[in-house]
């Protein structure tokens, strides 16, 4: 079991205590003492930019807005976050059951920290009812490290985490609409931050399943997102 928040409300990671997480009533803030190198698709902050504030929002089922990016603007500011260096993804899982993995290994420290609702589970690649926007997003991947990535090995490192959260979703049986196997769910979202320490030498350049790095990635994500979804209905 890592999922500290089912029982306590802060978390420190024990490879890179610079990092550390802590569940907020109704969102989890992961904060990093200087700033990191952020390339995600999340509501607020999403694209390329530096962050020290990482944040995932639960709303409410009920949850309609027609304009989330100012929601989330709003909300940072009433929470008191730096809006200019903070990431916002918002979820409708639970945040209690956020699942925590975390290694360190070839010229990296790494935390990966996912929740996964699964209602609106979907296979990529079919066609499909689409809309045009879309509610919140429902599986949230935090991948925070240590290293120093190039930034087409940071894409890579975005590509074998959505490699492993598909392979999660199918080895815990979840399907689609047509009872296909699903990929992701519709609203998906994912936040891959690096130190850029140039103190590890040589950047990586690549983050497939056969690097060390992309390796660990695959691991830590596969396994947060597995946990998550099992547990997402237990009490």
């Amino acid at each position: 079991m890592s999922q500290p928040f089912r029982l306590g409300v802060s978390y420190t990671s024990t490879v890179w205590p610079d990092i550390c997480i802590d569940f907020r009533d109704d969102h989890l803030l992961l904060q990093a003492n200087a700033p990191l190198d952020a390339m995600s698709s999340a509501l607020w902050g999403g694209g390329h930019m530096r962050a020290t504030h990482f944040i995932n929002w639960k709303v409410p089922l009920t949850y309609r807005c027609e304009d989330p990016t100012l929601m989330m603007r709003d909300q940072l500011t009433e929470w008191g976050y730096p809006v200019a260096d903070s990431i916002g993804l918002q979820t409708a899982a639970k945040i209690t059951h956020a699942s925590i993995e975390e290694e360190a290994g070839d010229r990296y420290r790494m935390i990966c920290c996912a929740t996964a609702g699964t209602r609106n589970s979907a296979r990529a690649g079919k066609a499909r009812e689409t809309f045009s926007a879309y509610r919140c997003g429902t599986i949230n991947i935090f991948l925070l490290m240590d290293a120093y990535l190039t930034p087409s090995a940071m894409i890579n490192g975005i590509i074998t985490a959505t490699e492993a959260k598909a392979a999660a979703l199918q080895d815990t049986g979840i399907v689609d609409e047509d009872g296909d196997a699903a990929t992701g769910t519709t609203t998906d979202s994912i936040v891959l931050a690096s130190s850029q320490n140039r103190e590890y030498g040589e950047p990586h350049q690549f983050a497939g399943a056969a690097t060390t790095l992309g390796n660990a990635i695959g691991r830590l994500v596969y396994k947060a997102v597995h946990e998550a979804i099992v547990t997402q209905g237990e009490a």
